[in-house]
């Protein structure tokens, strides 16, 4: 009786799939949802905190993860598929752009009442363009004598210039508040001219009718980052034109650097 007892034990043991532990479950979901967000939200430079599992009927998880994305936290619920080799996660893409949304709204809410230098401070600036952050020292110069920041429909825009150096080393920039993401134009005063060469270039800008404004608009070039002349934020573009810029004096932006994909 013994043996038979111990054999059925083996055989019951045998066709039993035990579940997943399910703090293992929990930590396969973090890593697989952490790797979806830096593989389709890269820009939001979001970290998973926390999840939280709970089994339903196997391979079945239901469950929530805490999210931190532009200095503020949210949670978005899961559904998760898990054998204990391989973990399928699933968010409610309506919430996560939501969460997403509120707590870019929230984070931006503090520039209200700023001086456009604020843009500087490491969170305002994360969400500068990778070429801009390459010039950080000469965009900065030119965000000494500023003025408070405007929220101008979709765009927090601010500017500012170098010391004595107004109308010559400027510079101005935006936020999207929908997408968080900046554009700036840095305007850069070119070499001093000669005397013959002043005395030339004012001739030809009164000769051409077009004023001393074509003159000193060619005495500056302007710097593009993170936007082109075709897609500049409308207070970008207002700002832009009254300071002189044309397709003449302008620099494109040069787009950081990326490996060719494998």
């Amino acid at each position: 009786m013994r043996i038979v007892l111990v054999a059925i034990s083996v055989i019951l043991l045998s066709g039993c799939h035990q579940s997943p532990n399910i703090n293992n479950v929990a930590t396969d979901t973090k890593a697989e949802l952490q790797r979806q967000l830096n593989n389709d939200y890269a820009d939001k430079h979001a970290t998973v905190q926390k999840v939280s599992v709970v089994q339903t009927t196997a391979p079945k998880y239901e469950g929530e993860a805490t999210i931190a994305a532009f200095n503020s936290i949210f949670t978005v619920p899961l559904i998760v598929t898990s054998d204990g080799k391989t973990t399928l996660v699933k968010t409610d893409g309506e919430k996560l752009a939501t969460g997403f949304e509120l707590a870019l709204q929230n984070d931006l809410a503090i520039l209200v009442g700023k001086y456009s230098d604020y843009v500087l401070s490491p969170a305002m600036f994360d969400m500068m363009p990778g070429s801009l952050k390459s010039v950080r020292a000469d965009f900065s110069a030119r965000l000494n004598v500023v003025s408070p920041i405007d929220s101008d429909g979709r765009y927090y825009f601010g500017s500012g210039c170098a010391p004595h150096e107004c109308t010559m080393n400027e510079a101005a920039w935006t936020i999207d508040k929908n997408t968080g993401k900046g554009a700036a134009i840095i305007m850069v005063a070119n070499p001093p001219m000669t005397h013959d060469e002043h005395a030339g270039e004012m001739a030809q800008a009164i000769a051409s009718g077009k004023g001393l404004r074509a003159m000193a608009s060619d005495e500056e070039t302007f710097r593009l980052y993170g936007a082109t002349m075709e897609n500049l934020p409308p207070p970008l573009a207002a700002w832009a034109d009254q300071q002189g810029m044309t397709v003449m004096n302008v620099v494109p932006d040069t787009p950081t650097y990326q490996p060719p994909q494998k």
